[in-house]
């Protein structure tokens, strides 16, 4: 009894099946045919078609040109065509291109967009585009190599050093851009923006990279692609230290009284930068030295600074000036007698003969109150031998002329005097 109900059930859902298919059947059919011929042609609005620019095959192609400012972009349109056909147009049945064609040479355009179906069968009309248009900027895109820079606005010495100049390495960077973009640019940086303080020298990485224009306004770094992708920025630290200037005294009779001269340096000291961070913070440099036969306390010396290597002048300081003060003091000349000749480091065995009977106009430099007291016999004229070893012969010898009695007047000018000196 059971099996006679099973067959009566699946027979009654297979009629229903076969009932169900041709009901979906016809109300195709009756939908297709309500489409053509009670509504033929219908118009819809296709929202955010995505507009592909490209320039394959373009005359802007073969000229090296290229699309600089576009971005991507979709648009809106409004098509017509049967119901059928377009009922269900979503975007991706709309191809959406920008026309390149005007496109012949380098400038900015306003081109037009076109839109087609996606597919080729359908028949459809594009009844409007909005947008229509995109402007768009051609240039022909190249590389030029700059030179690079560093930049460390916000890097500081601590206190008692001071910033060497930042290097970079490398020092030249590869941009690529638009013609008339490189153009553009007058200084490129490599920039570490990090804030330190510092005592030592420091090497730094970095990828940022800042150009600017000739009028030092900052570029748009994105119209530009770069060739490296990391610089090294390093940072020398100085040591700052004082150089006490000096000048030195040669030709002086071992009684006489440096102090006498009076004299000024145009500077007394100059901060110097040493690249020896253990370095002592003071420092004594002698300048140059000077002749006390040599002054007159009218000359002017002017001598360059001597410095040690790893050593700069902070100052940009390279020369020191010394000026006399000749206030007090006066001159006179002397004749000196053979009589008040005499010799230091004589050879042993040797003997020495005055050959120049006197020096005459023998200039003296002292205070005036001892120039007028001062007389001949209270000056020697000194010759030192210490320089001729075994040298026998006649030989002209500069003599140091000074005072046994007055340790404050020198002589100013060379005295020669002539000798023999035989065994």
């Amino acid at each position: 009894m059971e099996k006679v109900k099973t067959k009566g059930l699946a027979a009654k859902l297979g009629t229903d099946l076969g009932q169900r298919i041709l009901a979906v059947v016809l109300a195709v059919i009756i939908w297709l045919i309500l489409s053509i011929t009670q509504y033929p042609t219908i118009s819809k609005t296709v929202a955010s078609v995505p507009v592909d620019l490209t320039l394959t095959g373009t005359i802007a192609e073969e000229k090296g040109l290229s699309a600089l400012n576009y971005k991507d972009m979709t648009v809106d349109v409004v098509i017509e065509g049967m119901n059928y056909e377009i009922g269900s147009y979503s975007a991706n049945d709309l191809n959406a291109t920008v026309d390149i064609t005007p496109v012949t040479k380098k400038g900015t355009y306003k081109l037009d967009i076109d839109v087609k179906s996606a597919h080729s069968a359908d028949k459809i009309s594009i009844l409007s585009i909005s947008p229509e248009t995109v402007e768009v900027q051609f240039d022909a895109i190249t590389s030029k190599e700059f030179d690079l820079s560093p930049s460390t606005p916000n890097i500081s010495a601590e206190e008692g050093y001071s910033l060497g100049a930042v290097s970079c390495t490398p020092g030249k960077i590869k941009i690529t851009g638009a013609d008339n973009d490189l153009s553009n640019i007058a200084k490129a940086y490599a920039v570490v923006d990090r804030t330190m303080s510092l005592s030592e020298d420091t090497t730094l990485t970095t990828q940022k990279i800042v150009l600017y224009d000739k009028n030092d306004n900052e570029l748009d770094n994105s119209l530009y692609e770069f060739s490296g992708e990391e610089y090294t920025l390093s940072i020398p630290i100085y040591k700052k230290k004082t150089g006490n200037l000096k000048v030195e005294f040669t030709g002086v009779p071992s009684s006489f009284d440096l102090s006498t001269i009076k004299y000024t340096l145009s500077e007394e000291s100059i901060a110097l930068l040493t690249s020896d961070l253990a370095d002592e913070n003071e420092e004594d440099i002698t300048v140059g030295t000077i002749p006390l036969s040599e002054i007159d306390l009218a000359r002017r010396y002017t001598f360059d600074i001597p410095l040690s290597a790893g050593e700069t002048s902070a100052d940009s300081i390279s020369t020191v000036s010394v000026n006399f003060d000749s206030e007090g003091f006066t001159s006179k000349s002397f004749d000196i007698p053979k009589s008040q000749f005499t010799v230091i480091n004589r050879p042993d065995g040797k003997t020495v003969s005055f050959d120049t009977a006197k020096l005459t106009n023998v200039v003296i430099y002292g205070p005036e109150e001892v120039i007028k007291s001062l007389k001949a016999e209270d000056l020697t004229a000194q010759i030192d031998l210490s320089d001729v070893g075994t040298s026998t012969g006649s030989m002209l010898k500069t003599a140091l002329i000074y005072s046994p009695k007055y340790n404050n007047v020198w002589c100013c000018g060379t005295n020669e005097i002539q000798i023999t000196i035989s065994s």
